[in-house]
């Protein structure tokens, strides 16, 4: 099987092989014939194989150039080199194989000399050139379109990936279950603490508003998810009270930075969802942060009857996939769950 390439058709694949040796019988076919149709059968056919075996070198060796830049230069990052590259072989490769071919194949074939300064060998050589050239523009054109309708796929892709975390995270901040427990925790503390009733509502206002306001970024900057932290925690505190343990350890010169919109947030869900929260088994979520990084982990204590579908996780990973280079890490061990999300 033949290599995959950006600019053109794999040397050894079978269609594509047959196609272009298809082609190259018939210029040379073609150009063979031209001034030698009056000579004997046996020349003609001569200076037909002649001209066959001359293109083929030109051509294969061609592909085979383009391949081997391929590998080595991304059209995507580096488009003038490979364009620039591109043309300097469509110009030195067909020169060199012309003048090696006429002297030294040339008198093997036809047992005499070839007069490289003849008009005909000459216009060969520049006909070869300009051939080369169309062909290379050719395959790096379509080696263009192609990249860039895979970069129109992957923003449609990202565009399809964030509707679906906005939906994902809109359906658990307003599950049933949600609400019944926002609304159950809300009725204690009108009875029992009006005060923090009040406050309670303003912070699950807060969590709404920002999620609305927020769902159509890509990204947010980090100082902003974790103001939204809070207003979350908050809500889940009065919940659980001091068997959920939230501790944020986040420099200043972190905050400016950006995730990915509300992977902090699933991240914390998870955690909750996942996780026996009691007196006897805290749950301790710790967050924090270098230059380039932001940790988050908690000790594992996982519930026996709840199962992790992995949806929310393969979702921030694959939003971080077009978003950055960096990768998301996960650890799991039977102590503790982490991941680390690249700060953009």
């Amino acid at each position: 099987m033949g290599i995959k390439t950006e600019s053109g058709p794999q040397l050894f694949d079978k269609r594509d092989f047959i196609i272009r040796h298809i082609i190259i019988a018939l210029m040379a076919i073609f150009y063979g014939a031209i001034g030698h149709i009056n000579d004997p059968v046996e020349e003609l056919r001569l200076h037909i194989f002649t001209t066959f075996l001359y293109i083929v070198i030109i051509w294969n060796g061609n592909i085979l150039l383009l391949n081997l830049l391929d590998k080595r230069i991304s059209l995507e990052k580096q488009l003038r080199a490979k364009l620039l590259i591109s043309g300097s072989i469509a110009l030195t490769w067909p020169i060199a194989v012309h003048y090696l071919f006429y002297l030294l194949l040339f008198p093997l074939i036809h047992g005499h000399q070839c007069d490289l300064k003849s008009k005909e060998n000459i216009a060969n050589m520049v006909t070869s050139v300009i051939i080369t050239l169309l062909i290379n523009s050719i395959f790096v054109a379509n080696a263009f379109f192609r990249q860039w309708k895979r970069t129109l796929q992957e923003k449609e892709e990202l565009k399809r990936t964030s509707l679906s975390a906005e939906f994902e995270t809109l359906k658990s901040q307003i599950n049933p279950h949600f609400l019944f427990n926002s609304l159950n925790t809300l009725t204690t503390l009108i009875e029992e603490n009006p005060a923090t009733a009040t406050n309670f509502i303003h912070k699950l206002s807060d969590v709404y508003r920002y999620v609305l306001n927020q769902k159509e970024k890509e990204t947010v900057t980090l100082g902003e998810e974790l103001e939204f932290i809070q207003a979350y925690v908050y809500l889940n505190q009065i919940r659980f009270g001091n068997n959920l343990c939230v501790h944020i350890h986040v420099p200043a010169e972190c905050r400016n930075k950006s995730i990915a919109t509300l992977s902090l947030q699933m991240l914390l869900e998870n955690a909750i969802k996942h996780n026996v929260i009691s007196a006897k088994h805290p749950l301790q979520i710790n967050i924090s942060a270098n230059g380039s990084e932001l940790h988050i982990r908690n000790n594992l204590q996982r519930k026996m009857n709840v199962e992790s579908n992995g949806i929310g996780l393969n979702n921030i990973i694959t939003r971080y996939g077009y978003l950055t280079k960096s990768q998301v890490e996960i650890t799991e061990t039977e102590d503790y769950f982490m991941v680390i999300l690249p700060l953009i």
